[in-house]
């Protein structure tokens, strides 16, 4: 019988890393080759915001979802590699729409190289990661990552859209989820369709689940206030506290606190009508009612029904430690919140 999972967040994911160790380092490597450029500019881009301690969770998942399928093809860590170089485009892209200051408890690159080269750098990861896959060879994977980039680009039009809209609609607010983060970690999961025919769905599945879990929990994490010191400082995510309301995001738990108080219903509105970014002093009175709310708690356990999700779609592989640890990296992205 397998030893309990530890239920401590970091041991929790160690466990999982141990078990691909080599392929990670190798999937880093690869990561590197495809951030090069004779433009020295945009590898130096590009690397501040890759290599600033990102927990490279969707190289992870691919990695296990090929192991837990038994595919040891080299295409994995091209799969691999690239998941995480998209991951990295949307970031360089996300903090200019936002305007946002920090990234992975650093300033964004577009503080320190401007916003148009930030976009020109993520623009380039975008057509690196194609241009690996294309190099594959490999026709499943093609497709598979042209429509994965084409949901990726709709959730994130979707998202924009409904910025400084005051509405309670959680199944807009899911739709967005759907595309914009749950399509990549799906494709990443399911190893872009590489694995045997009838494990790519349970898979992509398993993928779509902890993508939902992942973003509502950072939705979650994106209310707490930044650690206590002088000037602005990014919260426990990397990022500015608050961006969310700042930018009139209406996320799930914004959403439950506003359901929840109707006096926070009114005031969130009057905010958003006079139009984002909010200030500051109203983001903070805005932070503090609704952390007076049980909103957080409600969306965490939301997250946690997405994670149990995933972990029920892995019934279809076979058991072994790679599956094992796929339903580790469920519950982590739960636990790392609570």
């Amino acid at each position: 019988m397998a030893p309990p999972p530890p239920r401590d967040p970091a041991a929790l994911i160690e466990r999982a890393l141990c078990l691909v160790v080599e392929d990670l380092a190798a999937c880093e490597r690869r990561f590197a080759e495809l951030l090069c450029s004779e433009i020295a500019i945009i590898p130096e881009v590009g690397g501040h915001i890759a290599f600033a301690g990102g927990k490279r969770f969707r190289p992870l998942l691919t990695l296990l979802g090929a192991a837990a399928a038994g595919f040891d093809g080299p295409e994995r860590l091209t799969v691999a590699a690239v998941g995480e170089l998209l991951h990295t485009a949307t970031l360089l892209h996300d903090d200019v729409i936002d305007e946002g200051e920090f990234r992975r408890g650093r300033p964004a690159s577009r503080m320190r190289y401007g916003n148009g080269m930030a976009v020109l750098a993520g623009d380039y990861c975008l057509a690196r990661a194609l241009q690996a896959v294309a190099y594959t060879g490999q026709p499943v994977a093609v497709c598979s990552l042209a429509d994965t980039v084409t949901r990726m680009a709709e959730g994130e039009v979707a998202q924009l859209d409904g910025a400084g809209r005051f509405s309670l609609d959680r199944e807009r607010y899911r739709l967005v989820i759907d595309r914009k983060t749950a399509a990549l970690i799906a494709w990443c999961s399911s190893v872009a369709g590489l694995v045997e025919p009838e494990l790519v769905e349970p898979l992509r599945r398993y993928g779509h689940e902890i993508g939902h879990a992942f973003q509502i929990a950072d939705d979650v994490l994106d209310l707490r206030p930044a650690p206590a010191g002088p000037g602005k400082q990014p919260s426990d995510s990397g990022k500015d506290p608050g961006q969310d309301l700042r930018e009139g995001k209406m996320t799930l738990p914004i959403i439950l606190a506003c359901e929840t108080d109707p006096g926070l219903r009114q005031r969130v509105c009057q905010a958003l009508q006079a139009g984002p970014p909010m200030s500051e002093a109203v983001v903070q009175e805005l932070l503090e009612r609704i952390a007076q709310t049980d909103a957080a708690e409600r969306a965490l356990d939301e997250a946690e029904a997405h994670a149990l999700a995933a972990s029920r779609a892995l019934r279809a592989l076979p058991p072994s430690p790679a599956r094992d640890a796929l339903h580790d990296a469920a519950r982590y992205v739960v636990i790392r919140r609570r």
